[in-house]
């Protein structure tokens, strides 16, 4: 999964607004961008900042770990 940080709010499938600056990743599986605990983004075409390899890499390792923990 690749790693965003959202430039504006937006909703997401648990009716929660993220404010801008959140972290996003982009799910190949469900072709779909996705929060960690806020479910999947409901604009199909968000404006967001692509994050750098290694920090996107990083932020999944620390996903995995916390998914892996609950």
């Amino acid at each position: 999964m690749r790693a965003y940080r959202t430039e504006s709010s937006y909703y997401f499938s648990s009716k929660q607004l993220l404010p801008a600056g959140a972290l996003v990743f982009f799910s190949d599986k469900h072709r779909r961008y996705v929060h960690p605990t806020a479910g999947t983004l409901l604009d199909p075409h968000p404006r967001l900042e692509r994050l750098s390899d290694a920090e996107s890499q990083e932020l999944e390792a620390q996903w995995q770990e916390a998914l892996a923990r609950a």
